[in-house]
């Protein structure tokens, strides 16, 4: 539902260039203005999904390496 709602609000933050571009009847620029929004939401959205992986893997790693020197220091004071 996320996803529609960003597509719908890329298509009507685009609606004026989509206008013009039936206005002046060329299909270079009816097609621009209607792949753009897609092409601009996909970027966006890939970058979305990279960051999200990389701060869920950075914040596994955190974890990880406080388990690991918890364990250190239990066995070190055995």
């Amino acid at each position: 539902m996320n996803d529609l709602k960003n597509i719908l609000l890329a298509y009507f933050a685009a609606a004026t260039s989509v206008f013009a571009a039936i206005e002046t009847r060329t299909l270079v620029t009816i097609i621009s203005a209607v792949v753009l929004p897609i092409v601009f939401f996909a970027i966006g959205k890939a970058i979305d999904v990279g960051l999200q992986i990389y701060l869920h893997r950075r914040k596994f790693a955190s974890t990880r390496v406080a388990e690991l020197q918890r364990s250190e220091s239990c066995t070190s004071e055995e």
